[in-house]
């Protein structure tokens, strides 16, 4: 991955940038990436030196590792904080790095922070799930301890005070999200499939085939929903989820239509993988 600076901003923001090298020790694969589309992380493999990224893209990351480190100097005795974790399964060395484990006498409670927004808090999100098992999987597995409970520590960059009145809002810009724990059991089935799914594809790349296909959840695909629109506006006066509640909408009132907002893939269009000009899934589906 290069490191650009396409606006000329200073060179200590650049040198800090070219400095975070990501270090996953010597494992074949992370839990980010095991819970991650296999296409992606393939092609991000193969096309590893024609990536880059400009710092000033990079904000969100600085700001969270600026939190990483203002939080860890605040960690009780009985937390442990940045610990990465390995185990070998099926010849696969799995590693994650946990952001905070506060060990208590009845089990231990596994913390993530995340930057992130006021939306990903208010719906579900299934990486933050499949993540946070994956950790408390590790910790059973390496260190014997009994997982009790799963957080995500969101802080959320566009909180407003004055929508915190809305039903579901956050009422605060930091909050501590519970996440579902899982059965040792699932975990296992879990790993276990997801690694299948990426030795295949791995297999598949080398002999030449196609990469499978990204899910709609792995390309952020929202679900389609219906715009009513009165004539000569471009906002929307309403937009529901299904076809019939629109149209019932729409001639109730005068000089309205419905529009069709198709199920983007924000991933892809927006390029956030950061492969979305070589994948051969998004040329196609983009024509």
């Amino acid at each position: 991955m290069q490191i650009t600076n396409k606006f000329n901003l200073p060179e200590i923001i650049l040198n800090f940038a070219k400095s975070k090298n990501y270090d996953s020790g010597k494992s074949d694969i992370t839990v980010t990436q095991l819970i991650d589309s296999p296409r992606i992380v393939n092609l991000r493999k193969t096309h590893a030196h024609e990536l880059s990224q400009d710092i000033s893209e990079m904000l969100w990351m600085f700001m969270g590792t600026a939190v990483h480190q203002v939080f860890e100097k605040g960690a009780a005795a009985n937390t442990v904080t940045e610990e990465r974790l390995f185990v070998k399964i099926n010849g696969w060395n799995i590693s994650g790095a946990i952001d905070t484990q506060v060990v208590e006498p009845d089990g231990v409670i596994i913390g993530d922070y995340k930057f992130t927004s006021v939306w990903a808090v208010m719906n579900d999100k299934p990486d933050w799930e499949y993540q946070l098992n994956m950790y408390a999987w590790l910790v059973e597995k390496v260190k014997g301890l009994k997982v009790k409970s799963l957080q995500i520590h969101a802080l959320c960059r566009d909180w407003n005070r004055r929508d915190s009145v809305k039903e579901g809002y956050p009422q605060a810009p930091l909050v501590s999200v519970d996440i579902p724990l899982w059965s040792m059991e699932k975990r296992e089935a879990f790993v276990i499939d997801r690694l299948h799914q990426h030795a295949d594809a791995d297999t598949t790349r080398s002999l030449g085939g196609d990469l499978p296909l990204c899910t709609n959840e792995d390309q952020w695909r929202r679900k389609e929903t219906y715009a009513v629109m009165k004539t000569g506006l471009k906002r929307a006066s309403r937009v529901f989820d299904n076809k019939p509640e629109a149209d019932s909408f729409a001639a109730a009132n005068k000089d309205m239509s419905v529009v069709l907002r198709p199920a983007e893939p924000t991933r892809c269009k927006n390029n956030f993988c950061r492969v979305a000009d070589f994948c051969e899934q998004y040329k196609s589906e983009a024509v």
